[in-house]
C-alpha cells in the first residue's frame, strides 16, 4: 500500500508540474519525413526484445548506409545488406537474420505511401483500426511496437505503450498481475490507462509518458534503499 501511494504520489506531482507549465508536457509533433518515418519504422522492428537505445543508434546508421529508397534495389539486395551490418561489430543485434527479413519485408509497403503517410493513417476508422493494419502490413511490429510507432510520428494521442514500466504501475495501483501479454490482454491493459488519462483530464500519450517516467524513477530508487 505504501508503495502505491508513493507511486501516484509521483504520478500527480509530474501532471501538476506540467499543468503549472513548471515541466514541459510531453509532445509528439507530426513526423511527416518519409526518411525519419522509415527510421522510426526500423527501430519499433529491432527493439522488441532488444536494448532500446541501441536500437535507435543502429536504425540510424542503416538508414545512413543501406539505400532503402532507391527502387532499382531489390528486397533481397536490401535484405542482405541489413543482415550484414545488423551481424556485423557496429550492431550485434541479437536477430540479424529475422530482423532483416522483416525491415525487407516492410520496405516495399512503405514506400507505396512513404509520401502521405499521414493521409495513408488518417484513411481509417481510428487509431486502434490504424494500429491493427500496421500489425498486418509490417512484419515483426505487434501491438505495443505498432502503439509506440503511431505515437512518436505523431499519429496517435489514444494509444498506450504497455512495457514494463505501465505494467509495473498497473500491477501496483490496479492490481495487475498478468505478466503474458496477448493482443487482448494488452487492450485491456490500455483501457485501464485510458480510463485513468480521461480521469485525470490528459490525452492517454501524456499520461502514458508520466507514468513511465513515475515508475521508471521509482524502481530506479528502491534498487539504490
Amino acid at each position: 500500500m505504501r508503495q502505491k501511494h508513493r507511486l501516484e504520489y509521483l504520478i500527480t506531482w509530474l501532471s501538476t508540474d506540467m499543468e503549472m507549465a513548471r515541466l514541459p508536457v510531453p509532445c509528439f509533433a507530426i513526423e511527416d519525413r518519409p526518411k525519419e518515418i522509415w527510421k522510426h519504422k526500423i527501430f519499433c522492428i529491432l527493439s522488441s526484445q532488444f536494448n532500446a537505445e541501441r536500437a535507435a543508434l543502429i536504425a540510424q546508421a542503416m538508414v545512413d548506409k543501406i539505400p532503402f529508397f532507391d527502387p532499382e534495389i531489390s528486397t533481397f539486395s536490401i535484405e542482405e545488406q541489413c543482415f550484414v551490418f545488423l551481424r556485423g561489430p557496429d550492431a550485434r543485434h541479437r536477430f540479424p537474420k529475422s530482423r532483416a527479413q522483416q525491415i525487407s519485408s516492410s520496405r516495399l509497403p512503405f514506400l507505396q505511401v512513404k509520401d502521405c503517410y499521414h493521409a495513408f493513417i488518417q484513411s481509417f476508422m481510428d487509431e486502434e483500426e490504424a494500429r491493427s493494419n500496421i500489425i498486418d502490413i509490417y512484419p515483426g511490429i505487434g501491438i505495443k511496437q505498432a502503439s509506440m510507432f503511431l505515437r512518436n510520428i505523431g499519429a496517435a494521442r489514444n494509444l498506450s505503450v504497455i512495457d514494463v514500466h505501465i505494467l509495473f504501475y498497473l500491477s501496483v495501483c490496479h492490481d495487475w498481475n498478468i505478466s503474458a501479454m496477448t493482443p487482448d490482454r494488452y487492450r485491456r491493459a490500455e483501457q485501464i490507462m485510458r480510463k485513468e488519462a480521461d480521469r485525470r483530464g490528459v490525452e492517454l500519450n501524456v499520461f502514458d509518458t508520466i507514468v513511465w517516467a513515475a515508475a521508471r524513477a521509482m524502481k530506479k530508487a528502491e534498487r539504490h534503499v
